[in-house]
């Protein structure tokens, strides 16, 4: 996978830019968004509000979807080191762009603690200690084209 970010115009000095963000997948093609753009945020893959059969007839759709690792660990995903790939889990389009988070932005108050070695993630199963390996694991199992 390749990705790549051109600057196609430029404001003052401090001021907005324009672009264009490709990821190129290789046999699975590539994907190209203006940006700035909107970036779908969704529960479990799914947006919130807009149900699939809304989607489907809606004229333009953003290239990109943003989900949160947390909602996607259980204790059998994590303990066995199990996952499923995000496109097929949540029926995400393959051409979409998929960014990986590990925490949902929009939750402010955390009862997770993290440590030295771990991150505490409030998943749907409760607390869990989510260690560098796992989270590596977990990317690479889930196959999100951005990882943050």
């Amino acid at each position: 996978m390749r990705l790549r970010f051109e600057v196609t115009a430029l404001g003052s000095a401090s001021g907005p830019r324009r672009g264009i963000l490709e990821i190129d997948r290789g046999e699975q093609g590539s994907t190209r968004v203006e940006t700035p753009s909107f970036l779908k945020y969704t529960r479990h893959g799914m947006q919130p509000h807009l149900v699939p059969e809304v989607a489907a007839h809606m004229d333009e759709q953003p290239a990109a979807t943003h989900v949160q690792l947390e909602d996607f660990l259980d204790e059998q995903a994590i303990e066995k080191r199990k996952f499923t790939e995000l496109r097929k889990l949540a029926g995400i389009d393959q051409a979409d762009i998929v960014m990986l988070d590990v925490l949902d932005p929009t939750i402010t108050m955390r009862t997770g603690k993290s440590g030295e070695k771990f991150m505490g993630v409030d998943s749907e199963g409760g607390l869990r200690r989510l260690t560098p390996a796992a989270f590596a694991q977990a990317v690479n199992a889930l196959g999100p084209d951005v990882a943050v």
